[in-house]
């Protein structure tokens, strides 16, 4: 089995997707997911997923980094995109409070609208979250939301992904692991549970340690995996097996069909 890549923003203009997919498909790769993060890139996520059917899996949301592009139009024509084009996951969305603190009660604002749009539509999320992991797992637990998803550049502790997962998430692990200096996510990665976590890279950012200086990609995926699994005292095997299995139980899909 290969692996999939949870997380990574093809649509970015530095990449040329034609060029790359025969490179990711070399070094094992059988899917990418691709979120949208403002109304202004949804075509741009969907043309992917439209030329490239099976190998590009989407998500449609409006991420808290663009808060100041987002209006509340964008929620209506975020709800009409995903009855249109039916992508795979809402997202991606969610809360940031290393951002200025000015946003937060708009960050807030967008979060419960988004959340209510996944819960009509029946989608699970792709949650991008700093330093308000409490919050917002307490956000999504009062909602009565139950349809999962991946919590995007997870580093929190065993006991933050440990409610994540209590709610049908699973945790995304991407280029952090790999750095020498971040010992307490090496534990927490170590002990999660092999239905608990997905890989992803977030390309182009977060580049892991080995690439430092470099463009993030998908391509570095088997680097990272290896990574975890020397972590997790398994086969790089094994965690492309676990990590394509959570993919496709989120998402209610197939990977290579």
């Amino acid at each position: 089995m290969g692996w999939v890549d949870s997380h990574c923003h093809l649509n970015f203009p530095q990449f040329d997707f034609e060029q790359l997919l025969p490179e990711l498909k070399a070094v094992g790769c059988e899917g990418v997911l691709v979120p949208a993060t403002t109304a202004a890139s949804f075509d741009s996520v969907l043309q992917l997923k439209q030329t490239h059917p099976g190998c590009v899996f989407t998500a449609l949301g409006l991420h808290p980094y663009f808060i100041d592009q987002h209006e509340t139009s964008h929620l209506q024509r975020l709800d009409d995109a995903i009855r249109e084009h039916q992508p795979h996951a809402l997202g991606e969305f969610g809360l940031d409070a290393m951002l200025d603190g000015a946003t937060w009660n708009q960050q807030l604002f967008y979060f419960n609208q988004q959340l209510e749009i996944a819960k009509s539509h029946g989608l699970p999320l792709v949650i991008h979250c700093l330093k308000a992991h409490d919050e917002l797992a307490s956000l999504v637990r009062k909602s009565g939301f139950t349809h999962g998803g991946f919590i995007h550049g997870f580093s929190g502790s065993l006991q933050q992904a440990q409610r994540y997962l209590d709610l049908g998430f699973v945790v995304g692990i991407g280029g952090a692991v790999t750095y020498e200096r971040a010992k307490a996510m090496h534990k927490m990665v170590a002990a999660l549970p092999d239905d608990g976590y997905v890989l992803e890279t977030d390309s182009p950012d977060m580049a892991p340690a080995f690439v430092r200086d470099k463009a993030n990609s998908p391509l570095n995926i088997p680097g990272i995996a290896q990574f975890i699994a020397q972590l997790r005292g398994q086969s790089i095997e094994q965690i492309y097996v676990d990590t394509t299995r959570n993919v496709e139980r989120v998402l209610h899909i197939t990977v290579g069909a």
